[in-house]
């Protein structure tokens, strides 16, 4: 459960930050933001690659949560990469899925009370 909670999180994660960059937030919406709102954009995505790190800590030890956390990432940034392919206007309800699906999982499985 774990590792699925790490995705659904490393998701929104790789999302936010690809919103922060000047290319692929252009995709998503016609013209660039202020730095304020692309800083914010690099801090979300920052803080959730952060917990998807702490899901993978909770159920492993150091070494295992670490590869696992990276193989996470892999198919997260490999997920997000495909949906600004092929489907750049649904980025954003997919993220936003993907993080209401990870706090409905924390909540199942205990960690949130």
């Amino acid at each position: 459960m774990s590792a699925w909670i790490a995705l659904l999180l490393a998701v929104p994660a790789f999302a936010a930050l690809s919103q922060a960059m000047e290319r692929h937030g252009a995709q998503a919406r016609s013209g660039l933001p202020c730095a304020r709102v692309l800083w914010g954009w690099r801090a979300a995505g920052v803080l959730l690659l952060l917990m998807s790190l702490a899901a993978c800590l909770h159920a492993w030890g150091t070494s295992v949560a670490v590869a696992a956390w990276l193989g996470v990432l892999t198919f997260a940034a490999l997920a997000v990469a495909l949906v600004l392919t092929y489907a750049e206007n649904r980025l954003r309800a997919i993220a936003w899925c993907s993080l209401v699906l990870a706090i409905l999982a924390m909540v199942a499985s205990g960690w949130l009370h």
